[in-house]
């Protein structure tokens, strides 16, 4: 149950930045029927030998369970005030409150201050006129045979061949590190498959298979990374590995010629498969040049509209940033956040100011808007459109939808208001 304004009052000091301090007092008069409730509550729920349940006088609940009363009591008092306070105050805060000075007594004034920070308050002093350039780079003859070239790895041929594998080479290994004191793995070891100097393998791996004809083995020490917390970037760790040399492929790419243009699609000639290709990368090209153009953009709206961000907003960041690094070590660790930090804040402060520009000028997509777009969507994938209405709702897609909608809405607005050649 909401608790009434009046039963709270509250006081807010200013700390550094965005931290505010909240002294919360409710009033005795609100502490005597909260703690009347869950005494009433607790006399319905709780057991007691010699009486039936819900019928244990209210007396008898308070001498038996008053300590749990008490916990109760505050617990409430404490989540029903703060979201109070909060309201009252008209402050969102960017972190949970820390709780601290409570001050409880049965027949008191129950008070407590609430330590946080609070969101920033996002001011649009200027959000136009600059001056910008949009340089969309050309396509080149280089570019197109280079798409063409991985268009015949891709569709390359491979052929067993009996010798030394060489760069493009396909091997296929089997790996099983060895301790100090072994010279013979104890199993058939992992199996992998690489291609030589693509990268997929350590150097000083690919080198050790370079070594090795199909059928031998050997023993090597490889440098590895050294990740360990006190460790510094670029150290490395000798390590000994097994490797097995089972096979070495070697490829044959196929002739760039209108049977294999037509085997890749609705082409019918290398000329249409070229044209198509030019057409992709002209798109690709205007794509960075778009990209390019809004990060200048929302640098230059950021810088002409500066603001604090709240420390909590760039530890959530981190935080959610780093989640798939969870095997760094501390050191690396904290080597990332120094690195990152400034990266962290630019990004808060453009979404934050992306949202006031949303909601200042009522950017938000219209439900048409949205359901042209899941149409479109839906005719790029061939699925029906029910169905893919159903599975974006289910997967939390159709509102990051909605929300790239309106960021598109947000960036034609700003290039609206600056000049763009």
């Amino acid at each position: 149950m909401a608790m009434d304004q009046t039963d709270i009052e509250v006081s807010v000091v200013e700390g550094d930045g965005w931290n505010r301090t909240l002294t919360v007092t409710v009033s005795s008069d609100r502490v005597a029927r909260t703690r009347s409730a869950e005494t009433g509550r607790l006399s319905r729920t709780k057991r007691l030998k010699g009486f039936r349940k819900g019928k244990i006088p209210l007396a008898v609940v308070e001498q038996q369970f008053g300590d749990e009363i008490d916990d109760r009591v505050q617990q409430r008092l404490l989540d029903e005030a703060y979201r109070a306070a909060l309201e009252q105050q008209e402050l969102t805060p960017a972190s949970n409150g820390r709780i601290t000075d409570v001050k409880y007594g049965p027949d008191e004034p129950f008070v407590f201050q609430a330590v946080l920070e609070v969101m920033p308050t996002v001011r649009l002093d200027r959000v136009g006129g600059f001056k910008l350039e949009m340089t969309v780079a050309e396509v080149t003859d280089t570019e197109v045979q280079q798409i063409l070239e991985r268009v015949r790895e891709e569709n390359a041929n491979w052929t067993v061949v009996d010798r030394h594998a060489v760069k493009s080479d396909r091997v296929s290994v089997a790996i099983s590190p060895l301790s100090d004191d072994q010279n013979e793995p104890e199993g058939s070891g992992t199996a992998y498959q690489v291609v030589i100097g693509s990268g997929e393998a350590l150097e000083g791996v690919e080198q050790a298979i370079t070594t090795l004809k199909p059928g031998d083995d050997g023993v090597f020490s490889i440098e590895f990374p050294d990740e360990s917390d006190e460790q510094e970037a670029g150290a490395t760790v000798s390590r000994r590995l097994h490797i097995r040399l089972d096979s070495v492929e070697e490829q044959e790419l196929p002739e760039l010629d209108d049977e294999l243009a037509s085997s890749l699609g609705a082409f019918e000639t290398v000329a249409d498969l070229e044209a198509a290709v030019r057409e992709d990368l002209v798109r690709h090209h205007e794509g960075e040049a778009e990209g390019k153009l809004r990060t200048e953009l929302m640098a230059a709206v950021v810088a002409a509209n500066p603001f604090v961000v709240p420390r909590a907003l760039t530890d959530r960041y981190l935080h959610n940033m780093m989640q798939a690094t969870e095997e760094m070590g501390a050191a690396e660790l904290e080597r990332a956040r120094e690195a990152v930090g400034s990266h962290a804040e630019q990004q808060i402060r453009e979404q934050l100011i992306l949202d006031k520009i949303i909601e200042q000028e009522e950017l938000e997509p219209s439900s048409e808007e949205i359901e042209a777009e899941i149409g479109a969507l839906a005719v790029r994938r061939n699925e029906p459109l029910g169905k893919l209405r159903r599975e974006m709702a289910r997967d939390g897609s159709l509102s990051a939808l909605g929300r790239n909608l309106a960021v598109e809405n947000a960036f034609g607005y700003l290039k609206d208001q600056s000049e763009i050649s």
